[in-house]
């Protein structure tokens, strides 16, 4: 009886609240079912608390060059390199800024240079942003992770954890209460 009682309070904690991004059992880091039908689920772009939030993968700075000095092409252009990550695919990509909205290491960018597609930004140490406290942010695994964020790191709308379309789950608000 022990045991059980210990299992209902850990699944209390949960908070599948709204489309927000969570993690209610154990993996790498926050995620969310999508809305997309081609993608059931992904995981958030919410960078991880304390990281140096140039290598965190929700950057949203102004830098536009790469580690070797090249000009980055902007996410719209087609030339010199053609690609499928515009704005319409991948909402946070803006201008010509270092993003990452596949995942990479750190922020990269397509170049300007016809001889070289992309590679990852350049940033001074006095550039880095030490994410504070009301950043929205993760420690761990995310597990206590209580944010806002409802976007996964390809871009897509999170599909709210009462809803069964457009992916049928057993993550519901039922099977994991917040009280």
């Amino acid at each position: 009886a022990k045991w059980g009682l210990r299992y209902i309070n850990e699944q209390k904690d949960k908070f599948l609240e709204e489309n927000y991004c969570r993690n209610p059992d154990g993996d790498p880091r926050p995620w969310c079912f999508t809305t997309s039908q081609s993608k059931r689920w992904d995981f958030c772009s919410i960078p991880r608390c304390g990281n140096l939030c140039i290598f965190c993968m929700a950057y949203r700075g102004t830098i536009a060059v790469t580690e070797s000095g090249k000009t980055c092409q902007s996410w719209s252009a087609q030339t010199p390199h053609k690609h499928n990550r515009t704005p319409d695919n991948y909402p946070s990509l803006e201008n010509n800024y270092c993003r990452n909205p596949d995942n990479e290491r750190k922020p990269w960018c397509y170049t300007t240079d016809p001889e070289t597609r992309w590679e990852f930004l350049f940033v001074s140490a006095d550039e880095a942003v030490v994410p504070t406290e009301e950043d929205d942010c993760y420690e761990g695994n995310g597990s206590t992770y209580r944010g806002v964020t409802s976007e996964t790191v390809s871009g897509k709308r999170c599909q709210r954890w009462s809803s069964q379309a457009p992916h049928s789950h057993q993550k519901t608000p039922e099977t994991f209460p917040t009280a």
